[in-house]
């Protein structure tokens, strides 16, 4: 009996140190990294530097209307928890920043927009932007293209550990509607939904 209480209390202390030594962990799906990507200077007039110089351990910038008025950048940092900022120059040029706390709270936003593969997901300009069809008429394959001109561009940084990139998606959700198929552009869309539910009150 003394042996089976032994050997109970060993099986204990031996659980209750591997609990205390579990190494706690965040899926982050895929990281492409291109340091040399990152344009140094996109967050100068807003008193952002360098994503790359960061000091949190993962930050995530969402820039819009660069170069027109009401230039702005939303940014998602984690160190032991998320926090989220907007950065907007107003009518005189002059910088307003913002402490986001959206109703629902961050973590989820922070969730989703890890889980639209804001991390890998490749430049516009990268995606093969064909997309064939059949005439049926002849029988022939014809290749159908749309360039939309004048469209809003969005630009994307990210900082992971010591990996970082960036890319610039122009409006994802009208490609979307016409590449169907064309993944890319549907997760990216769903990230500026995701950055946009962080004003929500």
């Amino acid at each position: 009996m003394k042996h089976i209480c032994f050997f109970l209390g060993l099986l204990m202390l031996a659980g209750s140190a591997a609990a205390q030594t579990k190494i706690k962990t965040m899926d982050l799906g895929h990281i492409i990294s291109d340091s040399t990507s990152i344009n140094k200077e996109l967050g100068a007039k807003l008193g952002l530097g360098s994503v790359n110089a960061s000091s949190s351990v993962i930050e995530i910038r969402l820039y819009s209307n660069i170069g027109f008025p009401g230039t702005q950048c939303l940014v998602l940092q984690y160190d032991k928890g998320w926090k989220a900022t907007k950065y907007k120059l107003n009518a005189k040029d002059e910088v307003v920043k913002s402490v986001l706390k959206p109703a629902g709270g961050i973590d989820a936003i922070a969730k989703a927009v890890i889980g639209y593969n804001v991390f890998s997901l490749p430049t516009q300009s990268a995606i093969n932007a064909g997309r064939q069809m059949l005439d049926l008429s002849d029988n022939e394959i014809m290749s159908v293209q749309v360039d939309m001109s004048d469209s809003p561009c969005y630009y994307l940084q990210f900082k992971v550990s010591t990996d970082s990139r960036e890319y610039k998606y122009c409006d994802p959700k009208a490609y979307a509607a016409f590449y169907k198929g064309q993944h890319e552009y549907v997760d990216f869309a769903n990230i500026l939904k995701a950055f946009a539910r962080l004003e929500t009150r």
